[in-house]
């Protein structure tokens, strides 16, 4: 559970909450109406808007539209980060917005976030000591396929040879189906691409010298209709691999209104 929270914090409350929760390895979001400019490698800006703002203890500076599962503005870990209260006060006493600040010195850079109306600021003293284990990783994949070529590849696969060497690079499998035919196989984690299409008409290309009959095939969880397309004109074929499909679509994502 959060440690310290506060329903629109004054500019005293934030510069305190950020500079202890960075001395102590805490976490601090911030709900805010801001802008943010950017300066170093390039520069930016980000006019007024309502954002989920996230401040790590490693220095690591986060800027969230409603919308989208990356920043729109950060700064990555090793930086430095403060916040600055003007010495100005309004009409009614109060110090002016609070201006939240991340800098690196390597490359010199500075991301700067003007907190107008702060809403909510959280800090929260996170405990995660775990490492994280990644499932349906390629190696995962190429098993499953050496374990189960025929549910896998199709009926008659046999596989011959995992990561044979060519002079392209290593082809993932060379197979051969019921007929003797050879079948080259390359495995793809992620969304087939229009590279991994060149990459194994490569490997094809090789063996057709010799037997015009191999087969290609490229394996992945998915591809759009122009990759497969341009293996069907080239008379290799696409497997698609559902059980290692992972669903990235930002239509499934959080926004800001989750958050509240």
């Amino acid at each position: 559970m959060p440690t310290e929270r506060h329903q629109s914090p004054d500019a005293e409350t934030v510069a305190r909450v950020v500079r202890e929760s960075q001395r102590d390895g805490a976490v601090v979001t911030c709900l805010a109406a801001c802008e943010v400019e950017y300066d170093g490698r390039s520069g930016g800006y980000l006019g007024p808007g309502d954002r989920l703002v996230v401040c790590k203890p490693d220095g690591t500076l986060l800027v969230h539209r409603p919308s989208g599962h990356k920043p729109v503005n950060w700064m990555p870990s090793g930086a430095t980060i403060k916040v600055e209260v003007d010495d100005d006060y309004d009409e009614d006493g109060e110090s002016e917005s609070p201006l939240l600040y991340a800098r690196r010195s390597n490359p010199n850079e500075y991301l700067r976030v003007y907190l107008h109306e702060p809403y909510q600021l959280t800090r929260f003293d996170a405990d995660d000591p775990v490492e994280y284990q990644e499932r349906g990783t390629e190696a995962e994949m190429h098993e499953y396929i050496e374990r189960n070529p025929e549910d896998a590849l199709g009926s008659g696969i046999r596989i011959v040879e995992h990561e044979r060497e060519t002079k392209y690079g290593f082809v993932d499998f060379f197979a051969r189906d019921d007929e003797g035919r050879p079948v080259v196989v390359e495995v793809k984690r992620r969304q087939a691409t229009l590279n991994n299409f060149d990459q194994l008409k490569r490997y094809v290309g090789l063996y057709r010298e010799s037997n015009p009959d191999v087969r290609g095939m490229l394996v992945a969880p998915s591809a759009s209709d122009r990759v497969k397309r341009a293996l069907r004109d080239d008379g290799m074929e696409f497997v698609r691999l559902a059980e290692f499909d992972v669903e990235t679509r930002e239509a499934s994502e959080k926004t800001l209104s989750d958050f509240l």
